[in-house]
């Protein structure tokens, strides 16, 4: 939902920083549309948006914690992504949406900045 961290991303992958993913489900929101976002009430632009990327992944045939989970893996930088889990049915569906996340193809990426949800210059495949 946030690319505000492109510049720390690339600042680290220019100096060899490696870089450990936390809060890839965005609190959540996109893991089971909870409504929350940092742990408060989503407004409704996040929704709105996170709807639209839950659409684009429905229509490339995954679910949106996969996507969210590849999506973390797209800087070169990032060297581990940590998921949060707090049940045996959180740790089954993670590692579902895990090796989902490993099938998303780049072409995902180019059609979520076609339609505006991803900004042109985050890099990728």
């Amino acid at each position: 939902l946030s690319q505000a961290g492109l510049p720390c991303y690339s600042a680290c992958e220019a100096r060899g920083v490696a870089v450990h993913v936390a809060g890839v489900f965005a609190s959540g929101l996109l893991a089971h549309e909870e409504g929350l976002y940092a742990y408060r009430a989503a407004p409704t632009q996040l929704l709105e948006r996170a709807a639209r990327w839950r659409e684009l992944a429905a229509r490339r045939g995954h679910a949106l914690p996969a996507l969210a989970i590849a999506f973390a893996t797209l800087p070169a930088c990032v060297d581990r992504v940590v998921i949060g889990m707090a049940t045996p049915d959180q740790v089954r569906e993670n590692l579902e949406w895990l090796a989902e996340s490993a099938e998303v193809a780049p072409d995902v990426w180019h059609e979520a900045k076609a339609v505006g949800l991803l900004d042109a210059r985050v890099p990728t495949p």
